[in-house]
């Protein structure tokens, strides 16, 4: 009986759970970062690819301890692998209960497997409905379980056909030809147009899983509060920058009119005086100005470039997991 999870299985939960790199906020109200990680996480928590398999490493060791002491059937390795990527995600408590244990504990392992695949149920928006994730999710573990640990393809016998009752209802060609593809006499009752509970439940899925594609696009990605800060530092030096290159613009405007408009300037307050202390002081002041202004440009070219090279990284986390899965 395996003992504890293999490369095949973190592979499988990391491909499903995929890698944030700093911490969000998931559907299920919980602060998740790594691979599935809510434990320790928190707001603004950030981890490398590392820290998020060491954590995932010490997530699933309770979870070899619940296999350990509740199932009493012996496991080989693909078996053992896909519980723990089930309990992972539905919990400990909801796999004391399952079916998938009652059936191990009493010797039907294919039973188990097809229990498997019941937990593909999530509530969204208050309402239970199945979620394409979970199904995709469910098979791949369903699948890992029933494959045996010596093969790498797994052949079905061909000896037996399946019923035909296995398909349920069937109809013949001259049915299926004389069916129409539309029923526009349903379609024009009025009563017929309200949304079916499994219409409504699709539309949630839609809606569902348009919020999770979102918070995966690397273009879109939330970020987090020190991120924010950052970006906020990089908006106020921009803006001082340009207050500056304003400043230095008044002081050569005033130089300008002094010196061939000077009864421009005397309407306008810069006499003799003035000029002459403007133009003793003006090495001053052009260093200073140039030195604040290049002090804020290297600022925010130094904050873009960081910023450009966080999203390619979290771009290539993204797809290495996306082809994973």
């Amino acid at each position: 009986m395996a003992n504890s999870i293999g490369e095949t299985g973190l592979n499988l939960i990391k491909a499903y759970e995929g890698l944030r790199m700093s911490a969000q906020y998931t559907p299920s109200q919980e602060w998740s970062v790594g691979y599935g990680h809510r434990s320790t996480a928190r707001h603004g928590m950030s981890v490398t690819e590392g820290d998020a398999i060491r954590l995932l490493k010490d997530d699933v060791k309770p979870l070899e301890q619940v296999i350990s002491s509740t199932v009493r059937a012996p496991l080989n390795q693909n078996e053992h692998d896909a519980l723990v990527s089930l309990i992972f995600n539905i919990g400990e408590e909801n796999f004391r209960r399952s079916t998938v244990l009652r059936k191990l504990n009493a010797g039907d392992k294919l039973g188990a497997a097809e229990a498997i695949e019941k937990w593909t149920k999530a509530k969204v928006n208050g309402e239970l409905v199945t979620l394409d994730g979970l199904v995709r999710r469910r098979a791949a573990e369903k699948s890992l379980f029933l494959m045996p640990t010596d093969a790498s393809l797994v052949v079905p016998t061909s000896d037996v056909a399946p019923a035909p009752e296995c398909d349920g209802a069937l109809l013949s060609d001259e049915e299926l030809k004389a069916t129409p593809l539309v029923d526009f006499d349903e379609f024009r009752d009025r009563r017929s147009q309200e949304l079916s509970e499994e219409e409504q439940a699709s539309r949630i899925r839609a809606l569902f899983a348009a919020s999770q594609s979102l918070s995966g696009d690397p273009s879109k990605m939330i970020i987090t509060k020190a991120e924010e800060r950052e970006d906020i530092g990089v908006t106020i030096g921009a803006a001082l920058a340009g207050i500056l290159a304003f400043t230095l613009t008044i002081l050569g405007a005033a130089l300008m009119l002094g010196l061939r408009w000077p009864s421009v300037a005397q309407a306008l307050g810069l006499g003799p005086d003035r000029l002459a202390l403007l133009l003793d002081n003006m090495p001053a002041w052009l260093a200073a100005i140039g030195a604040a202004m290049c002090y804020f440009i290297l600022y925010v070219l130094v904050k873009r470039a960081a910023r450009h090279d966080l999203k390619k990284r979290r771009a290539k986390e993204v797809a290495r997991v996306t082809l994973q899965s």
